[in-house]
């Protein structure tokens, strides 16, 4: 029998679970089967290891729903920390002049945060200043953090210091296939 504090716990997890799915966009609600090693991923993060997440590959394999899976996964599971899922475009707004620093301080903060699509939009050097002040934070207090991308050279993208630190604990999924969208 559980204690009311575990009940609590417990309501609290199906909560999270609950307002992340209906969080989840529509072109992202099919059902799938979630690669092995992010699968894998997302059950030592939510056992409470720490490390981050670089989901690979060419337009239309799925990077993006693996996203949103791996996080209701890991919510699911038991994952206690607010989960943050922000698209690249988002992040990009959030870093030109006048910054967003309250939003850029949220997305630090975040015990799970996911950047999706990484490299679809131009990072300047001044976005990539912005970026590290984001994500240095999260190294520094080990809070997981995952990226998408077409491209695997995360140093052209987000910057030499992002990109090392982003490579701390990493586990690099790189995912093959058509373009399931170009199928339908």
């Amino acid at each position: 029998m559980s204690t009311p504090y575990e009940q609590w716990l417990a309501e609290q997890a199906r909560e999270r679970l609950a307002r992340l799915q209906a969080a989840r966009p529509a072109a992202y609600r099919a059902p799938g089967r979630l690669h092995p090693a992010i699968a894998a991923w997302a059950d030592r993060i939510a056992a409470g290891e720490y490390g981050n997440l670089v989901i690979v590959g060419n337009l239309g394999v799925g990077k993006s729903w693996s996203l949103w899976a791996v996080a209701e996964r890991v919510v699911g599971a038991g994952f206690r920390g607010r989960v943050q899922v922000t698209p690249a475009a988002l992040l990009r707004r959030m870093l030109t002049p006048p910054m967003d620093r309250a939003g850029l301080d949220r997305m630090s903060a975040a015990g799970l945060l996911a950047i999706d699509d990484v490299g679809s939009v131009r990072i300047s050097d001044w976005d990539s200043d912005g970026m590290a002040e984001t994500l240095d934070p999260r190294y520094e207090g080990h809070r997981p953090t995952i990226i998408t991308s077409n491209q695997l050279d995360l140093r052209s993208l987000v910057g030499e210091r992002t990109a090392s630190r982003l490579a701390h604990h990493v586990t690099i999924v790189q995912m093959a296939g058509a373009d399931r969208r170009r199928a339908a």
